[in-house]
């Protein structure tokens, strides 16, 4: 197998002995300088064929406690319910897990409104996201929600369609591209739209456009969540209010507290991690 560049000392992208591109994950597989021809196999932990490119920063920002886990599950549902499923899903069901428990950490909570149409319309999906709990529970010794096996079984549902299913008016990406126009704006920043943390908000964004929107009152529980996240992040969360306002007008969409708790928290991620870092401006760091 030849190593043609690292990602990082544990991970590469290699080329194997038919000439595929493939992630090799092993022990030390990163740190010769590339490219070299590796002759141990054996220091091979796991590889992943046909990953996209933009998912490779995951490597470098999620533990590997969490890609372990997360590759256990995807195996499980390959072995259950579709071996056909991409490679790809072991990547955004670690950032997934990984920022559920980041969550759940500092007891930040949401209401996945699919539950019960998934947990009754794709039963084996939610099995596997139930067993996914248990996986997270035994090695990391965090307790999820029983929630996130629904958000979990989401994550197989929609990598089962990712590759068939295209935006069904194009309402979705113009809205979509107001958006980010407003956060980038806001925040005096650019928008990398071919960076993994891009694709992560449209996923997000895209969800929250999906949801049954019933202006209903949150509990004081989570409004008090809300008014703490408020505060930690007060730029954010006029950038958001800005975004609500847009979403009222243009689709008569009204975003409750909870799910502006949503937007707030990826909005802030999407920044951190794109251009403003590089610029010594994040939403953390220009909140006051």
């Amino acid at each position: 197998m030849r190593v043609i560049k690292k990602v990082n000392n544990n991970a590469a992208i290699c080329i194997d002995s038919l000439g595929n591109e493939v992630i090799a994950i092993g022990t030390g597989i990163g740190f010769p300088s590339v490219p070299y021809d590796l002759n141990d196999l054996s220091i091979i932990e796991r590889t992943y064929y046909d990953v996209d490119p933009m998912y490779l920063d995951l490597l470098n920002q999620i533990p590997k406690e969490i890609f372990s886990i997360s590759t256990k599950i995807v195996d499980m549902f390959r072995n259950q319910v579709d071996p056909s499923v991409s490679s790809n899903i072991v990547f955004t069901l670690a950032d997934h897990i990984n920022f559920a428990i980041e969550r759940q950490k500092k007891n930040i909570q949401f209401e996945n409104k699919l539950q019960y149409e998934i947990q009754h319309l794709y039963e084996k999906e939610y099995n596997i996201g139930l067993e996914a709990l248990k996986i997270v529970q035994k090695e990391m010794n965090v307790r999820l929600p029983r929630v996130e096996a629904s958000s979990i079984a989401l994550q197989f549902i929609n990598a089962k369609s990712v590759a068939t299913v295209a935006t069904k008016t194009s309402s979705f990406e113009e809205i979509l591209e107001e958006v980010i126009e407003m956060i980038g704006q806001h925040f005096n920043v650019f928008i990398n739209k071919k960076s993994v943390s891009y694709s992560r908000f449209v996923s997000h964004f895209r969800y929250l456009m999906k949801g049954e929107h019933t202006n209903k009152q949150v509990s004081s529980e989570n409004f008090r969540m809300f008014k703490s996240v408020v505060d930690a992040y007060p730029k954010t969360y006029q950038v958001v209010q800005k975004i609500s306002d847009y979403l009222k007008d243009e689709l008569e969409i009204e975003i409750n507290n909870e799910e502006q708790i949503y937007l707030i928290l990826h909005v802030n991620r999407l920044c951190v991690r794109e251009d403003c870092n590089r610029k010594g401006i994040t939403p953390a760091q220009d909140e006051n």
